[in-house]
């Protein structure tokens, strides 16, 4: 009883350091952003927006380029010896960064001229040289540079931010088993409910 109880914390644990890591990831990454960009960057929102949206598309093609891409599918997920079915550690060693396969699939996949990863890396392509172009109109000398340099950072953090929650999310749906649809029904009633008392 217990242990079963010991390890029940310890999952609990593993669980808030992973989702805590993905919070320290996104705050590390906007401070270095905000440190590279030049003062008046807020002043243009635009670029921003490009970056956030061209690391979104850019991280949608590396999951779409992934070496095993059907892990995401939700019978592998809640399998008893998926490959969901591992540690915070195993977590963060295979799947916290990009794996280098997928690095490499992704610019080979701008000549296939098929499917999701070829979509979203001309798309990504075409973002990055438009956040080149804006920093080269809009700034000048070196803080055009750091314009840019902050518009790479934000889209690498974009990217990185959604490979990782794409990971981190099917990993504590298998972790929490049952318990997520238990919590799934609960939230449904407390949101059914609020809604009946609003009316």
């Amino acid at each position: 009883m217990a242990s079963g109880l010991l390890e029940l914390l310890l999952d609990g644990f593993a669980m808030l350091a992973a989702l805590l890591l993905a919070v320290a990831l996104l705050r590390l990454g906007l401070a270095a952003h905000d440190m590279a960009a030049p003062r008046d960057a807020e002043a243009v929102p635009l670029l921003r927006l490009l970056a956030l949206g061209t690391g979104t598309v850019a991280g949608a093609g590396l999951l779409a380029a992934a070496p095993d891409p059907s892990i995401f599918h939700p019978a592998r997920i809640f399998a008893a010896e998926g490959p969901w079915a591992i540690g915070l550690g195993e977590l963060l060693g295979q799947h916290a960064l990009p794996r280098a396969e997928a690095l490499q699939a992704l610019p080979a996949a701008l000549f296939a001229l098929q499917g999701t990863a070829t979509a979203a890396a001309w798309i990504a392509l075409a973002g990055l040289a438009c956040g080149g172009v804006l920093a080269r109109r809009l700034w000048r000398g070196r803080t055009r540079l750091r314009a840019f340099a902050a518009f790479l950072l934000l889209v690498l953090l974009s990217m990185v931010q959604l490979h990782y929650t794409a990971h981190l999310l099917a990993w504590l749906a298998a972790q929490l088993g049952f318990w997520l649809f238990a919590l799934a029904l609960l939230l449904f009633q407390r949101w059914r409910y609020a809604r009946c008392a609003a009316h």
